[in-house]
This record gives structure tokens, sequence and C-alpha cells, in this order.
């Protein structure tokens, strides 16, 4: 979320307030100002349930009542409206409604000398949150176009109304949003900070265990008794749907590989595509590439890369990996590489790029053939041994004594002088190639599907390191 995301949310609710407030007839004002609170609970929280009850400003009755379920249990929490935080401090609400565990909500901007009284009244041990709505309008609204349960200040932002406490001003909102785009260290050490007056229990351990892990992925010597914990115990997919988008967009940040070895670690091909959309629209390439020979893909596929840029464009642009509809992909130039964790991730086509043997017979051998299908003017032929070498003096030997020009339908390989290695099928009508194997040597047999316009050694080496 951008600063001038928070004030538009801030200035649409403050406006929605105004406008009630406004009204002539007093069912009116409190019909719109109910719905411009319930509204903002639910921006904050999208799965929260809002109860209004039919009285308003009351001394003990809730004005509504939010409700959502956790572990399967339905929970709730009593939200009550006041003009200002003034009048909460006056009225000593805070004492008052202490056994009910409410959200008081106040419709007005204060004063720090209010702020401060209010604070005073607050027990030690108080679950009570007392807040402005121009200050849950600063946090309500994620970054536009991204996945709000991607940021860290989404995990903020969910559960201020399921456990908030104590009080949460303008600058409290302002330090949670900070998060999202300040330099880590400060911002990171401000959240906690911000974390552990806003929560306690298990929600203050959560959010504080993220970013103190956050802090710990930032530091020019990471702790190596972290990092080993988290090797033998990885974070959540919920954790790594914050942490990993957080990670990757401060990139530059990072110094020491030992994070991205020990972040891309906790990952399978299938757990990137369930994360899939916290991942999509960032450069993942320092996260895969250090981990692409442990990652095993079941399919890739090797397409022209649809990007609205021109040819010019493309060839400049330095191969990276992403993940994109759901699948790890990367644009190599004018070709789209895609991996798929099964076949059944990704289809073939059946326009695919024509390859004749004698194009492909220097790239082949960086590999072992296991079987290949020719397809000649005046014939069809089929040759499979798993003797390393042996398909190959055989393509080679009809190459000379048959006259003809022979067409590559399907090649199958495996690591070259290493015959216990997974074999991929690689069909070029479909341009694809099928078959358990690292995503590292599925990069190199699509360069046998880029043959009309190969990818040279540096395109493979941006993707799967040297």
């Amino acid at each position: 979320m951008t600063l001038d995301d928070g004030a538009t949310s801030e200035a649409m609710v403050v406006e929605a307030v105004r406008a009630a407030r406004a009204q002539t007839r007093d069912a009116d004002v409190i019909d719109g100002v109910k719905k411009a609170v319930a509204d903002e609970l639910i921006r904050l929280d999208p799965n929260l349930k809002i109860k209004k009850t039919e009285y308003f400003n009351h001394s003990y009755i809730p004005d509504m009542v939010a409700t959502w379920r956790e572990s399967g249990k339905p929970q709730e929490r009593r939200v009550f409206i006041r003009g200002s935080l003034s009048t909460m401090v006056a009225s000593e609400d805070v004492e008052a409604l202490s056994d009910q565990n409410p959200l008081l909500i106040s419709l007005g901007d204060e004063s720090r000398r209010i702020v401060k009284q209010l604070r005073a009244q607050m027990p030690k041990a108080t679950r009570t949150l007392a807040t402005e709505v121009s200050a849950t309008a600063r946090i309500s609204s994620g970054e536009r176009g991204t996945d709000r349960e991607a940021q860290l200040s989404g995990l903020v932002r969910a559960n201020i109304v399921r456990g908030g406490r104590g009080v949460l001003t303008d600058a409290d909102a302002d330090r949670i949003v900070a998060v999202e785009h300040q330099k880590p260290v400060e911002a990171l050490k401000a959240f906690q900070q911000t974390v552990q007056k806003l929560f306690v229990g298990s929600t203050a351990e959560r959010l504080t265990r993220t970013a103190g892990l956050l802090s710990t992925f930032f530091e020019e010597r990471p702790s190596g008794a972290v990092l080993g914990a988290l090797r033998e115990e990885p974070l959540s997919d919920g954790e790594l749907r914050v942490v990993l988008p957080y990670v990757l967009h401060r990139a530059a940040d990072v110094r020491s590989p030992d994070v991205w070895a020990t972040l891309g670690g906790m990952l399978t091909l299938e757990r990137i595509e369930s994360l899939a959309p916290a991942l999509s629209d960032v450069d993942v390439t320092p996260l895969i590439r250090p981990v692409v020979g442990a990652l095993t893909a079941g399919r890739s596929a090797l397409f022209f890369n649809a990007d609205e840029t021109s040819d010019e464009q493309k060839d400049a642009e330095t191969p990276r990996w992403k993940v994109q509809n759901g699948k790890l992909a990367a644009n190599v130039h004018r070709w789209s590489l895609w991996m798929g964790s099964d076949g059944r991730k990704i289809r073939g086509r059946d326009d695919g790029a024509d390859a004749r043997w004698d194009e492909l017979s220097s790239p082949l051998r960086s590999f072992d053939l296991a079987a290949i299908e020719l397809h000649g003017l005046s014939r069809q032929l089929g040759v499979s041994n798993p003797k390393p070498g042996a398909v190959r003096e055989d393509v080679e030997l009809f190459r000379r004594t048959i006259d003809d020009d022979f067409h590559v339908a399907s090649v199958t390989v495996r690591e070259e002088d290493q015959p216990e290695t997974p074999e991929v099928k690689v069909e070029f009508a479909a341009s694809t190639a099928t078959g358990k194997a690292p995503v590292s040597f599925h990069v190199r047999v699509a360069s046998l599907l880029a043959v009309k316009r190969p990818f040279s050694d540096a395109d493979v080496d941006e993707l799967i390191g040297k």
C-alpha cells in the first residue's frame, strides 16, 4: 500500500461519515454512520460478517457485532461507535466496557493530549481496542494489484478487529503501512514495536516471529542457528505467502546467498504453483536459480513470447524467472519457457517448430539419446537403445546410407554419461518436454525446442547459474 492509497481510503471513509452526520433525520444519520463504519471493518477484513443492532451510541449495548469463524468455531467482537476519543475519556468507556473486550471507534480526530489520557485509562492487561476511523482507513486497503494476504501489513490488517488491543492512532497506522514501502531494517523494527503494543497471545507471537525472521534475512551475516532451524522446520504456506513477496521485492537488500538457499530449499514446483497468487508480478530469479537442480518438473514447454513488446525489446531483455498463470515461467527473448509439476499442468501445441536431424545433431551431443523418432519423405524410423551412443550411431548410419531429409518428431534424452538419470521426451510438434527431471535439465532440454533461434550459454546461465 502506498501513502496515496491510504490517503484515498481515509478521505473516502471520513467523507462518508461527514455525509451521514449531515443528514437531517436522526435515522438517516444513524444508518449512514453505521454503514460507513461497517464498510470500513469489511475493508480491514473481508471475512468478517457485521450484525447491526437497534442501538446507537448506547453506553453498554454495542452498535454492531463483528463475527467470524476461527478453527471452525464462531467468534465475535462488539463494536461501539463514539463521536470522539474525548467522549470515551470522559465516559471512562475503556474501564466500563472492559468486560466485553470491545472495539471502540471514534468518528473524529483527536489531539495528542486526549490520546495520552486514553492510553493512561487502559488497563495493562486489556483486550479493549480504541481507535479512530481515520486510522483504520489508512491500513484498510492493500496496494493496488497485489494479493492482500501477501503483504506483511495485511497480517496486521486482518487481525485488528479480531484481536487488536490498546490504542491505534494515525501514527501507529502509518508505521504499519510503512513496512511495505520503506527500507526493511528500520521499518521492521518499528513494525515489531507497534505489533507488541497492539496484540497479545498467539497473534502477537505469529506477527513478531514473521517480522523477526524478515529482519534476519536482511542482516549482513544472518544467524546460522535461525537459518538452520528453518531448514529443519520450514515455514508454512501462510507464512511463505507473506515472507517470499516481501523479500523478493527487496532482493537488492538481501546480502547473504544463504538466505536464498534457505528459502528456496522450502519449495517444490507444486508448492510454487499453490503460492502463485502471492508470487505473481515479481522477479523470482534470486529464489529459483539456487535451487533449479532440486526442483522437479514433470513437463516443460517452449512457446513464442506473447508479451506486447517489440522484438528488439525482447532481444535486449535478460532472461528472468517469474510465476505467471499459476506456473513457473521465464521469458528468454522471443521465447516463453514454462514449467509444470506434472504433465497435466501444461498443454502442448499442434503447430510446434519443425526440427531436422541436421539442425539437431550438434546440440544433441550435450545429451545421451535413449530413443528417437524420425520422419523422412519416404519412410519413418524409430530407434531406441539403452546403450549410450548407440542411438546416435544408428541415426548417423541411416543419414549416410539413406537419401532422405529426416525430421525429428521426438527424441528422448538424459544427462550425458549418466545412464541412471531421468529421461525426458521432447516432442517437437507439441513444443513440450515430458518426464520427471530437475528444472535445470528441463531448461537445457528446452534449447532443443529453440533450435531455430537457440538459447545462448549466457541465457541458460541466467536461469540455472554457471
